[in-house]
């Protein structure tokens, strides 16, 4: 339980610093906000007491522990905004008597982007690249046969044609399995994006500054100096149930808020109904988003039918303005 207690006081402490303080627009790595796996993202993001796949390592990497068998894989692709595409690829092993063990990358690629000049501004046929990338390692334990902690350390990086950004960051998680609606009522907690600011520097940066009225028209070599950007820090709080739960039908209700430094508190909430553990219809709604609001998918396990652990999610995301957002998932457990 020092676990818990370590991690309520630090987010209550980040909690109270941030009151009446607007960090808008203030946060670098914000790719690290979009929602990976598509059952959770189908629930609306009201996802930390629900994850049990390998996606957990995004979500709250405790829930790695709930994981079935010696561990699971997940693969995700998503078209996101403006003809980007993010992929997202994880990996657990469960170890007796240890603890579970995670490694994921997540990769949001840009894709080429005409470079444009103040005497060209129809483009000069030029194309850079732009892209995000965050690679994880995490362990998780289970300390009784009810509460789980799970940290994990990550890796951030953003380029921008010739110019980089790079830092480390930690998240940390637990979830706890109560006792009430016949032990099917989850509690979970994380804190995320906690680390070191990112700060861009490359060749892209040197220019040649010619010095005012100089007769000589003389020429420096100089480097531009960016300012430091914090990581998108949030914490999540949430609480899921399965008020049915049998052989035939499963309804799972699901509900997180969402409170990070750059933007106002925000709630998820998400529903799931499953027939024969194969077939899974879902829906969730975001408050407070600006554009953003419901959400759609569905699933279908077929180790009924294959006799392998495999399962295919989809999610429908209605982004407003940008139109829909799908997501397909892989789950496989082993």
């Amino acid at each position: 339980m020092k676990f818990i207690t370590i991690l309520i006081i630090m987010v209550t402490s980040v909690w109270v610093a941030a009151q009446d303080v607007d960090y808008s627009g203030t946060s670098a790595a914000n790719f690290l906000k979009i929602g990976v796996g598509a059952r959770q993202v189908a629930l609306g993001d009201a996802a930390s007491a629900v994850v049990s796949d390998a996606s957990a390592l995004f979500w709250n990497p405790a829930a790695i522990t709930r994981i079935k068998g010696h561990g699971g894989v997940t693969l995700v692709t998503m078209d996101w905004l403006v003809d980007s595409r993010l992929s997202y690829g994880a990996v657990t092993l469960n170890m007796a008597n240890i603890g579970s063990f995670g490694f994921d990358i997540q990769y949001l690629d840009y894709g080429k982007v005409e470079e444009t000049t103040v005497y060209d501004q129809n483009g000069t046929g030029r194309f850079f690249g732009a892209s995000d990338m965050a690679v994880g390692l995490t362990f998780a334990r289970r300390l009784t046969d009810r509460f789980a902690f799970g940290v994990k350390v990550k890796y951030i990086r953003e380029q921008l044609a010739n110019a980089s950004a790079s830092a480390f960051g930690f998240d940390m998680g637990a979830i706890f399995r109560t006792t009430f609606f016949h032990n099917n009522l989850w509690l979970a907690a994380t804190l995320t994006n906690f680390g070191s600011k990112m700060k861009f520097g490359g060749p892209d940066l040197s220019v040649i500054y010619t010095i005012p009225g100089n007769p000589a028209n003389k020429q420096v070599p100089a480097v531009l100096e960016t300012l430091e950007w914090e990581l998108p820090l949030a914490f999540r709080f949430g609480v899921a149930n399965y008020f049915i739960r049998n052989e035939r039908l499963s309804w799972l209700v699901a509900y997180d808020v969402y409170d990070s430094r750059d933007f106002r508190v925000r709630h998820n909430l998400g529903t799931e109904v499953g027939y024969l553990h194969a077939l899974f219809l879902r829906a969730g709604y975001k408050f407070n988003y600006d554009e953003v609001s419901y959400t759609l998918g569905a699933g279908l396990n077929l180790q009924a039918y294959v006799n392998f652990p495999l399962q295919f999610d989809y999610s429908f995301t209605n982004y407003g303005p940008f139109g829909g957002l799908h997501q397909l998932t892989i789950n496989i457990t082993y």
